[in-house]
């Protein structure tokens, strides 16, 4: 477990006392170059990852390109939440947008961990809630704003991440060509 980990752990549980050594043989800390994945479409979806540095992405193949879901930044969890809980193959992959370095949980540590150190159900459960909680929303604004609304939106409430985001990949998310994602962020500037 990363000291970044542990300090999230007890940002979102502060009334807690973390016993880290106890819990770090749980948790693998890997490094990944950009563009690696760390989950294929079809593969079994036996991890949970928390971005210690660097950025995810969560996507899908369709018609042979990529139609982006979620980012995960530092601090954020990801995987693919629809097959994660029951080992079945993923309908997600993931990759890493940047040099990234995350914490993996594998499915059978997940669930020791949750066995051995019961509140930390509270805290993965604060993870879901948000988690949810962010897809819900992104889903709402998707549906009612028009693409250069909700480039505005995104633009003015995730500034930082808007600037990491290589073009290609926030085209997909937003379901624009890039040409088009060129002309919202032209119109933007004007």
């Amino acid at each position: 477990m990363t000291e970044q980990l542990h300090l999230h752990i007890q940002q979102l549980l502060p009334g807690f006392t973390i016993p880290q050594e106890q819990m770090a043989h749980f948790f693998q800390t890997i490094s990944i170059k950009k563009d690696a994945l760390l989950l294929n479409e079809k593969e079994i979806c036996d991890s949970i990852y928390f971005v210690n540095k660097g950025c995810l992405y969560l996507f899908y193949n369709h018609n042979n390109q990529k139609q982006v879901v979620h980012f995960a930044l530092e601090n954020w969890w990801l995987t693919d939440y629809k097959t994660f809980c029951d080992s079945k193959p993923a309908v997600y992959a993931i990759a890493a947008m940047e040099d990234s370095e995350i914490t993996c949980l594998s499915r059978t540590n997940y669930e020791t961990l949750l066995l051995q150190f019961p509140f930390m159900a509270l805290y993965f459960n604060k993870i879901h809630e948000r988690a949810y909680g962010a897809a819900l929303f992104k889903q709402k604004t998707f549906a009612t704003l028009s693409k250069k609304d909700f480039y505005r939106h995104f633009r003015n409430t995730y500034p930082a991440l808007i600037q990491r985001i290589p073009d290609p990949i926030f085209a997909s998310y937003m379901g624009v060509s890039p040409e088009t994602l060129q002309t919202l962020k032209d119109t933007y500037i004007s």
